[in-house]
């Protein structure tokens, strides 16, 4: 990485796979949103950067001309991207037939049915982080909870914990800059999820109702009120989605919930002394530090907010800097605990928006408060511009040292 010539200006010259933008990224945005709201460069074969509330959410929504085909904007060529992620690959109308009947399993119900589990994971995990003073906010909390629980999820052993860590990795970090390191890590998932879906329909009826038998037995519901099974592609596809959405947002999420409050403690104190603010501060967190940013494929030559773009090339929807849009947000940087007009796109927005937020809010909650109420009173163990964020389309602290206090 330190072999990427510098940023001369990142309204022309972007780079969101540099080390200076993963630790300057908001303040960055927020120059772009000021001066050029649609910043282009010519790496990654010519790429877009969309910073303003209103024009992420416009562009979002126009699925004809930026298609969601491609959700990544790295040293790949366009036409050499062929990864197939159904239902988040698909646009509509073909997007909504086979992402409907993965939604009951994120419902309301079916995440307040799996919220005792969660707590126990989150229980026993700070059990193991016990009584040391010193701890990592993200490696030994953050980064290991979502992973079990995806991995009850899937129904596989807890053992496949750090394997599913460096297949996100792979795929999400190193892989962004590496590409033999992602062409590996989503052969080996991809793999995985063939094996698992071979395996329950070899059980038959006496499958675990986990989520590889409710894709295995996933049916998509057509126009004409008839309904098809999933092909291959599109059940390993949307496990490999649901593994990926569901681990490193909700990590980095978590991490930066702990890095902030180690480094707020009048947000620590107010938030330890009024546990009813969780459900806003969540929200709030998610607003602050979103850590998503996706990207569109170009059909055909456009433009944004008057900006043309040119077909053939990919734009970048920045869901952190509209989280921060000062024509859309009152005092968008400053973290307001019980902050009530919060309409925030951490989820996104449009027929894309993640499926999984219902799971990601409760992990958030039930990871925060049960943190809380074991270590009320921490610490960053570093200055704050010494934590390391992660480089590649989701933001979040590679590591979060904390000294619990008395």
């Amino acid at each position: 990485m330190s072999e990427r010539p510098p940023v001369t200006d990142w309204a022309t010259d972007f780079d969101h796979l540099s080390e200076e933008w993963a630790a300057k990224g908001p303040e960055i945005l927020a120059d772009l949103r000021e001066r050029c709201p649609v910043a282009q460069t010519e790496r990654f074969y010519g790429a877009y950067l969309v910073t303003r509330h209103d024009d992420i959410v416009e562009t979002a929504r126009a699925t004809d001309t930026f298609s969601n085909c491609i959700t990544a904007v790295n040293t790949n060529h366009p036409d050499n991207i062929k990864l197939d992620l159904s239902p988040i690959t698909l646009d509509p109308p073909e997007h909504g037939p086979v992402r409907r009947p993965l939604l009951p399993s994120f419902s309301p119900k079916a995440t307040d049915e799996l919220e005792p589990t969660v707590v126990a994971m989150a229980e026993r995990l700070l059990d193991d982080v016990g009584d040391r003073k010193l701890v990592d906010g993200a490696l030994d909390f953050a980064q290991l909870l979502p992973v079990e629980v995806m991995g009850h999820l899937f129904g596989v052993s807890a053992e496949m914990g750090p394997t599913f860590r460096q297949w996100v990795d792979g795929m999400l970090k190193e892989g962004q800059i590496d590409l033999d390191i992602a062409r590996k890590a989503a052969s080996e998932v991809q793999q995985f999820f063939a094996a698992q879906l071979a395996d329950r329909e070899a059980m038959g009826d006496d499958a675990p109702d986990d989520l590889v038998t409710m894709v295995l037995n996933a049916e998509a519901e057509l126009g004409d009120g008839s309904t098809r099974p999933f092909g291959r592609k599109e059940r390993i596809g949307a496990l490999f989605v649901l593994m990926l959405g569901g681990i490193d947002t909700t990590w980095s999420t978590l991490g930066s919930m702990l890095f902030h409050l180690g480094s707020h403690p009048d947000d620590l104190k107010r938030l330890v002394n009024e546990p009813e603010l969780m459900p806003t501060a969540v929200e709030e967190f998610l607003r602050y530090y979103s850590p998503v940013t996706i990207a569109r494929y170009i059909t055909e030559d456009a433009d944004i907010a008057g900006c043309p773009v040119s077909g053939g090339r990919r734009v970048l929807l920045s869901y952190p800097s509209a989280n921060r849009d000062p024509d859309y947000f009152e005092n968008p940087d400053e973290l307001i605990l019980d902050r009530q007009n919060n309409r925030h796109m951490a989820f996104g927005v449009g027929v894309h928006r993640c499926l999984g937020s219902n799971l990601a809010r409760m992990e958030l909650r039930v990871g925060l408060t049960a943190w809380l109420e074991r270590y009320p009173n921490f610490e960053l163990a570093v200055e704050p511009d010494e934590v390391k964020w992660s480089v590649g389309p989701i933001r979040g602290p590679r590591s979060v040292p904390i000294r619990i206090l008395d």
